[in-house]
C-alpha cells in the first residue's frame, strides 16, 4: 500500500479558516502511506485560499501540499480541475475529495483506501456527520439534510450519493475519459449524484467505509427553515434532473408520478397530524419542498443555491 500515490483534494471558495481547520486535521493522518494534499480555490488567482494555503505551508505543514487557481466558477469545475490535475499531472491512484466546511478524523483517508483495496470500487464514500457552531433548534433533529451517514458497516453499496466525503479511483478517467462532473450543475448543485449516476450506467462500482469519519461544520445561517427547506427544494430538482437525462420510458415517468402524489399526500397530512412535534412536521415540510424542487425542475426553472458562502 506504500507504493500507492494518494491525493487528497480540497476544493474552497472564500473559507480560509475552514481550510485552515481541514488541513490541520488531514496533517494528523495516520495511514500506511504518504498522502498529497491539493487545494483547488474557486476564487482564482489571488483567492484567500491560495493565500492561506502558502501560509501554512510556510508554517511547516508536515504532507506534501500544493495549491491551484480554478478561475471558472463554480463547484463541477472545481472538482474536474482535481480530478485532472490528480490523475492526469500528479498520476495519482486515487483522488479523494473533502469539503472545506469538514474535517476529518486520524483514520479517515486509511479506512477510504483500505475498503477501495478490498472491494476494487471505482467511487468509495465515507461517514458524515454533522457537528453544530450553536445549538441545533428542536425542529433539525434526526433530518438527513444534517444526519447524512446511517450505515453502520462497509461494503460494496448500490450507489454514492455526493463528493462530501468521496474517493476515486483512476479506474474512473481510464474507463470513462469523457465523463466529468457536469457545469450545468456548478450553481443550482445536484452534479456529483448525477455524475455518479452517469457513471454508474456505464458499469462504475461503488462502496462505503463507515470508520472513514468526517464532520461537516453546520453555522447558525445553515440552521434556519429557510436554509433547510431550499436544501430539500433543491436536492428534489436534481432528483428530476438526473431521471430526465437518463430518458426513462412511461412506465418509469408513471411511477415517478405516483410517488410524487402520494409524498404530496402523506405529507400534507403529517403537517397537521405532527404538527405538535416540531422536527416530524418540518420532516413533512421538507419532503413536501423536495416535490416542489421536481416541479421546477421539469418547468425549466433554477436556484442558483451555491451563490452565497455559508462559513468561512
Amino acid at each position: 500500500m506504500s507504493q500507492l500515490k494518494v491525493v487528497i483534494g480540497i476544493p474552497t471558495f472564500k473559507r480560509p479558516q475552514g481550510v485552515r481547520r481541514l488541513l490541520e486535521s488531514i496533517s494528523k493522518q495516520v495511514a500506511g502511506f504518504e498522502p498529497v494534499v491539493l487545494v483547488a480555490d474557486n476564487e482564482g488567482d489571488g483567492g484567500v485560499g491560495l493565500v492561506t494555503v502558502q501560509q501554512i505551508m510556510a508554517e511547516g505543514y508536515p504532507l506534501p501540499l500544493k495549491a491551484i487557481a480554478v478561475n471558472e466558477r463554480g463547484i463541477s469545475q472545481v472538482r474536474n480541475a482535481l480530478m485532472h490535475e490528480a490523475f492526469d499531472n500528479m498520476q495519482a491512484d486515487l483522488l479523494a475529495m473533502i469539503d472545506d466546511d469538514e474535517w476529518v478524523e486520524p483514520q479517515w483517508i486509511a479506512a477510504l483506501v483500505k475498503v477501495q483495496q478490498q472491494t476494487k470500487a471505482d467511487v468509495v464514500g465515507g461517514s458524515v456527520a454533522p457537528e453544530f457552531e450553536v445549538a441545533p433548534p428542536a425542529w433539525a433533529k434526526g433530518l438527513n439534510i444534517y444526519y447524512q451517514s446511517e450505515e453502520t458497516t462497509s461494503g460494496v453499496i448500490p450507489l454514492v450519493s455526493g463528493t462530501t466525503n468521496v474517493l476515486l479511483s483512476r479506474h474512473i478517467v481510464d474507463a470513462y475519459p469523457e465523463e466529468r462532473f457536469d457545469p450545468f450543475y456548478s450553481l443550482v448543485g445536484g452534479g456529483d449524484k448525477e455524475f455518479f449516476t452517469r457513471i454508474k450506467r456505464r458499469g462504475a462500482t461503488f462502496a462505503f467505509a463507515h470508520e472513514a469519519q468526517a464532520h461537516e461544520i453546520f453555522g447558525a445561517s445553515r440552521l434556519t427553515k429557510k436554509w433547510a427547506i431550499e436544501r430539500a427544494y433543491r436536492i428534489g430538482a436534481g432528483d428530476i434532473r438526473i431521471i430526465s437525462k437518463s430518458q426513462p420510458g412511461l412506465i418509469a415517468w408513471c411511477a415517478e408520478v405516483f410517488k410524487f402524489v402520494a409524498a404530496i399526500i402523506v405529507s400534507s397530512i403529517m403537517l397537521i397530524v405532527m404538527s405538535g412535534v416540531p422536527y416530524k412536521k418540518m420532516h413533512a415540510r421538507l419532503k413536501l419542498a423536495r416535490q416542489f424542487g421536481k416541479l421546477s425542475a421539469l418547468w425549466g426553472r433554477q436556484r442558483e443555491v451555491y451563490k452565497k458562502v455559508h462559513g468561512s
